[in-house]
C-alpha cells in the first residue's frame, strides 16, 4: 500500500512539473519565429527586441514575427514538451545540470513527424537559435533561452 501511495505522489509531482530537484528560477523559454525580408522592415515584436540584432546577423532577415512561445520549468531527468504552435513543437529533455550550463536533448517535430534530434549545452541567458524549415514566405527559427 505504501508503495502505491509513493508512486502516486511521484507521478503527480511529475505531471505537475514540480519535482523538488528543480533549482528556483530555472526555466526555459522557447519561441517560434518567422524571419522574412520585407520593404520596409516590419516592427520587431517586444518579446524579440533583445534578440533581433542576433537574428538579423545570423539569419540575414530584416523582419521577425513571433508565431508562438512557451515557458517551462527545466528539471534534470524530466522531459518537457514545448509547443509554440499546433504544427511545430519541440521536445526538450534535460540530461544534466552542470554549474554553468544544461545539457539538453532537443527534438523538433512537425505534427507527429520527427524532423531533427540533437544534444546541446545551453548556458543561462545564452540563446540557442535553430534554423527551421522554409515556411510561409520565410524561414522558421526556434529560439531557446534558459533563465
Amino acid at each position: 500500500m505504501k508503495r502505491s501511495v509513493l508512486f502516486a505522489v511521484i507521478l503527480g509531482a511529475f505531471l505537475l512539473g514540480t519535482f523538488p530537484a528543480r533549482a528556483a528560477g530555472d526555466r526555459i523559454w522557447t519561441a517560434l519565429v518567422l524571419g522574412t525580408n520585407e520593404k520596409p522592415p516590419a516592427e520587431v515584436p517586444e518579446k524579440l527586441e533583445n534578440y533581433a540584432p542576433a537574428l538579423r546577423k545570423i539569419f540575414g532577415y530584416n523582419s521577425f514575427y513571433l508565431l508562438g512561445q512557451k515557458k517551462r520549468d527545466l528539471v534534470k531527468g524530466n522531459e518537457a514538451w514545448l509547443m509554440p504552435t499546433k504544427e511545430f513543437f519541440l521536445g526538450v529533455d534535460c540530461l544534466a545540470r552542470e554549474k554553468t550550463y544544461y545539457k539538453l536533448r532537443i527534438e523538433l517535430y512537425r505534427r507527429e513527424n520527427l524532423l531533427v534530434t540533437t544534444e546541446a549545452k545551453l548556458a543561462r541567458d545564452a540563446p540557442l537559435y535553430i534554423r527551421g524549415p522554409l515556411w510561409g514566405g520565410g524561414q522558421l527559427i526556434f529560439l531557446l533561452v534558459v533563465r
